[in-house]
């Protein structure tokens, strides 16, 4: 039986370039193409409550009006997923599948302790949160599905090039203090592809700018955020990145992590209480303390000194992203956790699922 898939999603539509190479922008579309219908800001009426209520609740009672268009409803938005989740608790409708990485933020945790036993399922890729929601939140294991993060492998591919540099990259959670501290007194050219961060303390998330901190910066660390295609140029130039994080419990820099990995680059992180799934400490990349800039200089100076080392562990970056992490891997997962979750097959106490006879 073929299930009409929808996915809704907070915000306008971006466009995809449909480049299948991977060569002018990441492939978006891989996962997007997995739903007949996509629902988002574009799809909403205009009138009186398009001032008065927020366009996520809109969103979401749109959806759920829309329901004879699908058999199940992905939603991947916290806010859409969390009106959802309460409008269907008084209304129910079809199976809403939704996808989230931190239970343990406030803002999520108690709507879902208020609403979530309306969901019919859970997909995650955070095993630390995923136990969170399970042993704080009561959501059954069965419920909670979980599955790897993904990269585009294509367009964030080896480049050999000639390293130069090292670089950082991302906002969420970063403490660019600690790399700023890390690099004086040493002669490592470094970018941060950032132009601020974002910092969550107690559920309440706030944005600095990077011109807040800039001051630390020596003249060998330039700042500024890029676009796709110069970051790319960018982590292709760096013999390894550096995610720093401040203490999180969920994980924090996963994007970036991959994408350095996909491009045959280790990576040298924060060891945070949930940045646990990607990274094989020592192998594809190496974890130093948080907030520690003596070891986090000597990490950077570790490797930078051993270019075979860093060569190495970025080779074996590349193979772990093909084998886990790939965007094609992610959409079938993800697919099949649906399925599984609507077919009765629930997760195991791990978060692994059966896949169907076809799967």
């Amino acid at each position: 039986m073929t299930r009409r898939m929808a996915i809704a999603v907070g915000g306008q539509p971006k466009p995809s370039v449909r480049d299948p190479t991977g060569t002018t922008a990441p492939r978006a579309y891989v996962f997007d193409d997995l739903f007949m219908k996509r629902y988002d800001d574009s799809i909403l009426p205009t009138g009186r409550l398009k001032s008065r209520v927020p366009a996520w609740a809109r969103l979401a009672l749109e959806v759920q009006r829309r329901a004879d268009e699908y058999d199940v409803v992905l939603t991947w938005s916290e806010r859409v997923s969390l009106a959802l989740t309460a409008i269907q608790r008084v209304s129910p409708a079809k199976p809403h599948v939704a996808m989230f990485y931190w239970f343990s933020r406030p803002s999520i945790q108690i709507p879902l302790r208020a609403f979530g036993d309306s969901l019919h399922a859970i997909v995650t890729w955070s095993s630390v949160q995923r136990d969170f929601a399970i042993q704080k939140l009561g959501i059954p294991a069965e419920k909670l599905y979980l599955i790897k993060h993904f990269v585009d492998q294509l367009f964030w591919n080896v480049r050999e090039q000639d390293s130069d540099l090292i670089c950082a990259a991302g906002a969420e959670m970063r403490d660019y203090p600690t790399l700023l501290r890390a690099l004086r007194g040493t002669t490592l050219r470094c970018h941060i592809a950032a132009d601020h961060v974002r910092v969550d303390r107690f559920g309440m998330a706030r944005r600095i700018s990077t011109s807040a901190f800039s001051s630390m910066a020596g003249p060998n660390v330039t700042i500024g955020r890029m676009p796709a295609t110069e970051l790319r140029d960018l982590y292709a130039r760096s013999r390894f990145v550096v995610v720093p994080l401040v203490a999180s419990d969920t994980d924090n820099g996963i994007t970036v992590i991959l994408e350095a990995m996909a491009m045959g680059k280790p990576v040298i992180c924060s060891r945070t209480r949930g940045q646990v799934d990607a990274i094989q400490d020592g192998v594809t990349g190496i974890f130093v303390p948080v907030g520690d800039a003596d070891a986090l200089r000597s990490a950077m100076l570790a490797l930078w000194n051993d270019p075979a080392r860093a060569s190495d562990m970025g080779r074996a970056a590349r193979a772990y992203v093909e084998k886990h992490h790939t965007i094609e891997k992610f959409t079938r997962d993800v697919k099949a956790a649906i399925d599984a979750s609507l077919d009765g097959r629930g997760a195991a106490r791990d978060g692994s699922f059966a896949l169907s006879a076809q799967g």
